[in-house]
């Protein structure tokens, strides 16, 4: 059996280990465990719970890009005025009209011009297909063909602009058969050459059959004449005719290349005037297709006049001054009409930061924005994110320093508890919370006291 205590052995235990020794009642046993074990677990709790380390910064909404200045390039009458001071826009919203009467005229001047040129060049490339000149065909008539093909317009041109192609179809027509006529004059020299050609010939081969027939009667007759059986006036006439002949032959032989010459040439001229008006139409069409390059792009020079003339928002925002308001007034090119605040899908908040909390933070880190015009217990906050920190510190009117950060949103608006936006614009006051990194409770209840610690037993 154990020994009883006496009261010299309780006084040798603290106070809590007495009790437990002692015939203290059950509950109380329990209550100190359970103390004991409260006291364990907050420990523990407190050692492992973190809580973030924030700093603090006060700062407003900016304006994420720079103030958009709408201005008119070619300048005008001011028409219609579509805004106010303050409205709020959409990109690609109309904000002002110019008069583009004028643009208008010289736009459709313009296209009236490049739809003649384009069905010019349609023309004329037609015209060159229906043209064909071949060096092989030994027959001259083959030589040269004109086959007329039909006119293939675009189908905007022709539903504009059907009496233009009407136009263009009579002129070529009109050309071709001009061509053709030509053509049908020349064919008529090549035969007329032809039919002289084959009328020497036939001269050639009737007066080479008499010269043979009359030397051969020379030959009979002149062993007549000198037996004067025949007279010699017969002799000397059928010498005569022999060497007329002879000389008419000689001559009509002599004829022939000049004839083929002839044949050879018209045969050539008739090639080069279809060589000709391929020539004019090649050098035509070269410069109508010059032309209409360059109208073309002037063209478009006109459209973008007229569609300027009506002045749309370059991004979603806010109209922050509206400098002329005339209506009729004349609007020079370049001048300012109006300015745009940017409000785009994420703001952009410029903040105060003390020096003695700067050094902890660095571009990257995770932000609360709360915009002080909406309750933060109720409507929250944005989360964002630390893209610039200043290189340096920057004094207000009253002399205090402190840092600029530029925090960037995921979001540019609260939402209520049914959907509703509620909208943020520039220049609204913001408390900005940068999250720095993390402590566990214990670390915070420590902290006083390793502070005081270090700094015990001190003097200045």
């Amino acid at each position: 059996m154990s020994k009883a205590l006496t009261a010299r052995d309780l006084e040798m235990v603290d106070d809590v280990y007495g009790a437990m020794m002692t015939d203290a009642p059950t509950s109380h046993r329990l209550t100190i465990w359970a103390l004991t074990s409260l006291i364990f677990a907050f420990l523990i709790w407190a050692y492992f719970a973190e809580l973030d380390q924030v700093t603090v910064g006060t700062g407003k909404v900016i304006p994420s890009s720079q103030i958009q200045v709408i201005q008119s390039l070619d300048g005008g009458v001011l028409q219609e005025l579509f805004v106010r001071e303050g409205n709020i826009v959409a990109k690609g919203e109309p904000l002002a009209r110019i008069d583009d009467t004028r643009f208008r005229s010289d736009f459709a001047q313009q296209e009236e011009e490049v739809f003649s040129l384009q069905a010019n060049v349609i023309r004329m490339r037609t015209e060159l297909n229906s043209i064909t000149v071949s060096d092989m065909a030994s027959d001259w008539r083959e030589q040269v063909r004109i086959v007329k093909q039909e006119l293939i317009f675009p189908d905007a041109l022709s539903a504009q602009k059907a009496e233009l192609v009407a136009r263009q179809q009579a002129e070529y027509n009109g050309r071709l058969d001009n061509l053709e006529n030509q053509l049908e004059i020349l064919a008529r020299q090549i035969q007329q050459r032809q039919q002289e050609n084959e009328e020497l010939t036939t001269k050639i081969a009737t007066m080479t059959t008499s010269f043979q027939l009359i030397s051969r009667e020379l030959e009979l007759t002149r062993p007549l004449a000198q037996k004067g059986i025949v007279p010699e006036v017969e002799l000397l006439k059928l010498e005569r005719t022999v060497n007329e002949l002879q000389g008419e032959l000689k001559a009509m032989r002599q004829l022939r290349p000049k004839i083929k010459a002839t044949l050879d040439e018209a045969i050539l001229k008739r090639r080069e005037a279809v060589f000709v008006f391929a020539a004019d139409t090649r050098a035509q069409l070269n410069d109508m297709q010059t032309r209409l390059s360059r109208m073309s792009e002037a063209q478009v020079g006109a459209q973008d006049k007229v569609s300027k003339a009506v002045i749309t928002s370059p991004v979603n925002g806010t109209v922050k001054t509206v400098h002329i308001n005339t209506l009729g007034g004349v609007v020079q090119p370049g001048v300012d009409i109006m300015e745009i605040v940017p409000s785009e899908d994420q703001l952009l908040i410029e903040a105060k930061i003390t020096p003695k909390d700067i050094a902890f933070l660095h571009v990257g880190l995770p932000a609360v924005v709360k915009v002080t015009a909406y309750d933060f217990t109720r409507y929250g906050g944005l989360q964002g994110t630390v893209e610039h920190i200043s290189a340096d510190t920057t004094q207000d009117e009253e002399g205090n320093s402190f840092y600029l950060i530029r925090v960037r949103t995921a979001e540019s608006s609260l939402v209520k508890d049914d959907g509703t936006e509620m909208p943020i614009i520039p220049g609204m006051l913001t408390s900005v919370d940068v999250i720095t990194g993390q402590r566990s409770i214990l670390e915070y209840i420590l902290n006083p006291i390793l502070r005081a610690k270090d700094t015990a037993l001190r003097e200045r």
